[in-house]
């Protein structure tokens, strides 16, 4: 009976216990729930072999390793771990692979070894590790991102690691952390955003490191009070200002982690002018901020008090941990001018900064500007040269585009010189001066000493035919064959309109009246006059005319004056009597006038 109570049991032991075999070296079993394999302490310095691939723990502390090369766990064919224990195995290196195929993962200790760095790039082959212990290695600083990829760790063991400098950064990526022990080494400061984002964290250790308890400390202050994180042991400053040295960080507030302040100094001389309001800036910067106050010979000066009887002090401020005080003193006067002094203060200290003004007496003119005033104008007055500068420019290409006046014939230029007319190109008007030199009997043109010999000016065009054109008065001579006096006239001799107008004036009894008309447009005086050859009253000077023996020629008197006709736009001439018939009974008040018009020079 009692046989077969044991028996079942006895058959029922063999599965409390591994069945696969075990390295000599290494003892295997149970231990919490898992399949273990202990190797510790052999002195072996690899992976025993023959475990089986089912084990879940693999402990191999205490041995010489010295170096885990690449792909050794995929060798051993133990792909199935789920931790890994490695202290005091005097390793030193850690080949990229190393822990390739441990995806099940989930804790690693490499405390106690020789590791000068955090080996980032062996967690890339284990991304589910949860647990990570680093202690006791001398490891002097962590860089940004070390654990970028291990997102899910939550366990994280640096202390006794030689600890430095912690690189802002360093632990993003790892937001999920619930324990961080930093504690035991030479830690003095936390730069701000390196533990800031480790805000589900339960518990820190920071003690045993000789912090510097000043303003580069703040945010790990503001950290720990803000998140309310626990610490078994309080941080004690090691350094700082005997406010604060000895003191724990559980005693100190979070303004007592200050540095002094600083007052930065761009100039210490301030300029301004009698009458107006000078401004003194002060510029600090300090953590936490600081209190910034103005002195004037040993007075405190308030914002929006009065500084005398007709100055008044306004202080106005910017910024926090850069804070910019400006002092403005209305209506600054000569007598003003002294020493301001900028005083800066918070827990840590204080700063002093010494500023000079100067208030020189108001100038006339330009002096009285100041510099932004002189260089605004300096600008208009470009602006305005430069607006005059493009119109003037405009202009000139619009003159160059516009055509010249037409004319009948604008192609030609008709020049009266020596009472000849001379038809020349329509050129440049432009043309060397012409003088005049006057005669007893004529008055004769020389040209100046230049290029061009006449004085061209342009004349309206003729008609094809002299006598096409009744409104046109043509300049005249004398007749060639009358042989009295030798001054030229400006009627012609055989065809002028004028004189066809006087021979059928002659041959008719009512000479001073038009035919159809019969409005007289002359007095008989005048009438008279004309009988004798020309009009007194033309507008020309009568000479008369001398017989070749010394009396005066019962021919009519002449002009004595050589006529040069020069044609000109919209002035009138004299018509004769047809003509001006003519022009009374047309309809457009232009016709019957020479488009251009005579002047006698």
């Amino acid at each position: 009976m009692l046989l077969w109570v044991v028996f079942p049991v006895v058959l029922a032991l063999p599965s409390a216990f591994p069945t696969d075999p075990c390295p000599s070296v290494c003892v295997c079993k149970w231990k919490s729930g898992k399949q273990t394999v202990e190797c510790t302490d052999r002195g072996i310095i690899t992976i025993p072999a023959g475990i089986a691939p089912e084990y879940q723990v693999l402990d191999i502390s205490g041995n010489n390793l010295q170096i885990l090369p690449k792909e050794m766990f995929v060798r051993a064919g133990l792909l199935n771990l789920q931790r890994i224990y490695m202290r005091n195995c005097k390793i030193g290196q850690i080949d990229d692979g190393a822990f390739t195929g441990l995806s099940n993962l989930v804790e690693l200790d490499l405390s106690h070894n020789l590791l000068t760095s955090i080996p980032s790039n062996l967690f890339e082959d284990v991304p589910f590790l949860r647990d990570l212990s680093l202690s006791y290695n001398p490891i002097q600083k962590i860089e940004s991102h070390a654990f970028r990829t291990v997102p899910g760790l939550v366990k994280l063991d640096l202390s006794h690691c030689e600890l430095q400098m912690i690189a802002p950064k360093a632990f993003d990526g790892v937001e999920l952390l619930e324990s961080l022990k930093l504690n035991g080494n030479k830690l003095y400061q936390l730069r701000p955003k390196t533990v800031e984002t480790l805000s589900r964290l339960h518990g820190v250790e920071l003690h045993d490191n000789p912090w510097y308890c000043d303003c580069h400390l703040r945010a790990a202050k503001l950290w720990l009070t803000d998140n309310n994180i626990p610490y078994p042991i309080a941080p004690v400053c090691r350094g700082g200002p005997d406010r604060v040295l000895d003191r724990s960080f559980a005693e100190l507030q979070v303004d007592d982690f200050a540095c002094k302040p600083v007052i930065k100094l761009d100039s210490r001389y301030v300029e301004a002018t009698s009458g107006e309001n000078a401004t003194i800036v002060c510029r600090v910067d300090s953590t936490p901020a600081a209190h910034i106050s103005w002195y004037w010979n040993g007075r405190l000066l308030l914002n929006n008090s009065a500084f005398s009887s007709y100055q008044r002090v306004y202080i106005f401020e910017s910024g926090v941990f850069e804070k910019r005080s400006s002092l403005i003193l209305t209506n600054a006067q000569e007598s003003d001018s002294s020493d301001f002094f900028c005083v800066a203060e918070n827990r840590a200290g204080n700063a002093e900064g010494n500023y000079t003004l100067h208030v020189s007496p108001r100038l006339a003119g330009m002096a009285t500007l100041g510099s932004g005033q002189i260089a605004g104008l300096s600008a208009a007055l470009v602006i305005l040269i430069l607006f005059i500068l493009l119109v003037i420019l405009l202009l000139l290409v619009r003159l160059r585009r516009m055509p010249f006046s037409e004319t009948k014939t604008p192609a030609q230029v008709e020049v009266v010189a020596n009472g000849s007319a001379v038809t020349q190109p329509n050129k440049a008007v432009a043309a060397s001066p012409v003088t005049v030199e006057t005669t007893s009997s004529f008055t004769e043109r020389k040209p100046v000493p230049n290029d061009l010999n006449l004085n061209p000016v342009q004349k309206p065009p003729r008609a094809s035919e002299p006598d096409s054109n009744p409104d046109l008065i043509n300049d005249t001579k004398r007749p060639e064959g009358d042989g009295e006096g030798t001054g030229e006239t400006m009627y012609p001799a055989t065809t002028a309109l004028w004189d066809q107008e006087l021979q059928r004036a002659n041959s008719t009894t009512n000479f001073c009246y038009d035919t159809d008309d019969k409005t007289p447009i002359m007095d008989d005086e005048y009438c008279r006059a004309l009988e004798g050859g020309y009009p007194p009253d033309y507008g020309l000077p009568i000479v008369p005319a001398t017989s070749p023996g010394g009396g005066v020629s019962p021919q009519p008197p002449h002009p004595s004056a050589k006529t040069l006709r020069v044609w000109q736009r919209g002035v009138p001439v004299l018509p004769p009597v047809t003509a001006l018939k003519r022009v009374l009974s047309r309809n457009s008040p232009d016709e019957g006038y020479q488009e251009g018009c005579g002047t006698d020079v």
